[in-house]
């Protein structure tokens, strides 16, 4: 998954938040200021619906105008006044939560057959990151989806994606990710990564031998085929 071949965005996300809750602490100091990013009390693809960022989509991803849903989502609670927040240039959003279209691209290319539906735990991306042994079927799924860490088919499929990718927009021009892009072969680039550039990326949250299970499955299974 991109999200997967770049610095884990965790720590992005802490930087911007020392910056901003600073910003609000220094000018406001009686306001309350806190960061989140996926690690929040708050339903976060819904809350930026519900602030007119984006939409839902079928793979109840948030689909954003310009981005598509290649985005990480982030946010920061305060006490702040709708005055304050206005002076500050911060636009509200309606409080509506807007859902695609519909077209169903994403859940007629889920190799798992879960977009679309509340159970997905056969998830490509679920899979990939299930500790231990897995199933015949979730095999079968990771040899479906091709991908060591996370999924990003349903993604790639979507309309919005292709509307960015078209325009340019759907690529970061931020440095901290472009700078740690993976540049060969994902598979290559984690087996022979060192323990502290490992821990710098996203799937070290669930140890070396999780991906280093999805690499052998998958590489196994690329072997094979070559073979035949």
């Amino acid at each position: 998954s991109a999200y997967g071949a770049v610095y884990d965005y965790h720590a992005f996300a802490k930087e911007v938040f020392s910056a901003l809750t600073e910003y609000v602490n220094g000018k406001y100091p009686n306001a309350f200021c806190r960061g989140y990013s996926d690690h929040s009390p708050f339903l976060e693809c819904f809350g930026a619906a519900a602030a007119g960022l984006g939409v839902i989509g079928k793979h109840s991803l948030l689909i954003t105008e310009k981005y598509s849903s290649y985005v990480f989502i982030g946010e920061l609670v305060t006490t702040l006044t709708e005055k304050e927040l206005s002076d500050e240039g911060i636009e509200q959003g309606e409080g509506e939560i807007s859902y695609c279209t519909g077209c169903n691209a994403c859940v007629s290319a889920c190799p798992a057959g879960c977009a679309g539906k509340e159970d997905r735990t056969l998830c490509v991306s679920a899979v990939t990151q299930k500790k231990g042994e897995l199933s015949n079927e979730e095999i079968n799924i990771l040899l479906q989806g091709g991908s060591i860490w996370g999924c990003d088919i349903c993604q790639s499929v979507c309309p919005y994606t292709k509307k960015a990718k078209d325009s340019g927009t759907l690529y970061t021009p931020i440095e901290y990710f472009k700078n740690s892009y993976m540049d060969c072969s994902p598979e290559k680039a984690v087996l022979n990564m060192n323990d502290g550039t490992f821990l710098r990326y996203p799937f070290a949250w669930r140890k070396r031998k999780t991906i280093e299970r999805n690499i052998s499955i998958l590489y196994e299974e690329r072997t094979e085929d070559n073979n035949d």
